[in-house]
Formats: structure tokens, C-alpha cells, sequence
């Protein structure tokens, strides 16, 4: 009886990673066709979400924060002409905890290849709370085929970000 339940056992689990590996190669199926997308003129567009690596100065009271291998994500919305950005275990100032934090609202205005990037009173996310305090301000920047760089205020800090595109 034991060694029944145990073969019952050990084929669920075959099937259940059979399952997990079709789906891990069609998400990355799915992130390749997107990707190879940006090549194109209509990139901006065309991809719902980029990634970047980069440095993340924040210019804090306490002195300055500079995070390098900081992740974001750009996100598209549907007529692609504003963005959110994400930006992974971000770190504002030397004692503050690493957080994801989203910047949504921010206009898009696409010229050639170049998207210009701008807001001035977005409220982030993190920890799926509002945080008013921290309204982010003079928002701006600009996002190239292979690139992005802006600068902005959370709160009254100053904080900006240069990164290259990173392919998923």
C-alpha cells in the first residue's frame, strides 16, 4: 500500500514539472518576442515592459545613497503613451530599507527614437501603500533604444537614474 501511494506520489510530481517547464519556456518565448522587438522603430510602441540595470544616486539629507545594479521596469499602458516605472530594492538614503517602488503616471512623448519622459506630481507605491510624502516631482528624462536616464524628487530628495536596457 505504502509503495503505491509513493508511485502515486512520484507521478503527480513528473506531471506537475512537466507542466512548469512548458510554461517556464513559453514565458520566455513570450519575453524573447517582445524583446526582439525593440530593434524596431515602433518600439515604444510595441513592448509592454523593458528592463534596465543601472546606478541609483539619491541625494538624501543624511549624504548621498548610491545603489549600483539597480533594476527597473519600465511599463507601457495601452496607447503606450504613459508609462510606470518600478524600481527594484530601491534605497533613498544609508539607513532606509532596500523596497520596490512604483512611479506610475508618467507622460510619454515619443520623438524618432527618442521617448521623452516626464511627470511632476506622482504619488509612489511600495509596500502596497500610497506614500504622499515622498510625491515624486520634476520627473524627467529620456528612454533610447538601448537606454534610459532621468532624474526626479522623492519628496525633497533628489534622486536620479542611469541604466542600460537588459535583456530578459
Amino acid at each position: 500500500m505504502k509503495k503505491s501511494i509513493f508511485l502515486l506520489l512520484a507521478l503527480m510530481a513528473a506531471v506537475i514539472s512537466c507542466d512548469k517547464i512548458e510554461t517556464d519556456d513559453e514565458n520566455k518565448k513570450d519575453a524573447t518576442e517582445k524583446n526582439d522587438s525593440i530593434q524596431g522603430n515602433d518600439s515604444i510602441q510595441k513592448i509592454d515592459t523593458l528592463y534596465f540595470s543601472g546606478v541609483l544616486t539619491a541625494n538624501a539629507s543624511s549624504g548621498d545613497c548610491i545603489t549600483p545594479d539597480t533594476k527597473i521596469s519600465v511599463n507601457y499602458t495601452d496607447k503606450a503613451d504613459s508609462v510606470s516605472i518600478t524600481i527594484f530594492k530601491a534605497k533613498l538614503a544609508q539607513r532606509m530599507p532596500a523596497m520596490d517602488i512604483i512611479i506610475p503616471g508618467i507622460s510619454v512623448k515619443k520623438e524618432g527614437d527618442v521617448a521623452e519622459i516626464s511627470s511632476n506630481n506622482s504619488i509612489p507605491l511600495a509596500m502596497g501603500s500610497e506614500f504622499p510624502a515622498y510625491t515624486v516631482t520634476e520627473f524627467s528624462g529620456f528612454i533610447l533604444s538601448d537606454s534610459i536616464s532621468f532624474s526626479l524628487k522623492f519628496g525633497k530628495t533628489p534622486t536620479s537614474f542611469a541604466g542600460h536596457i537588459q535583456m530578459q
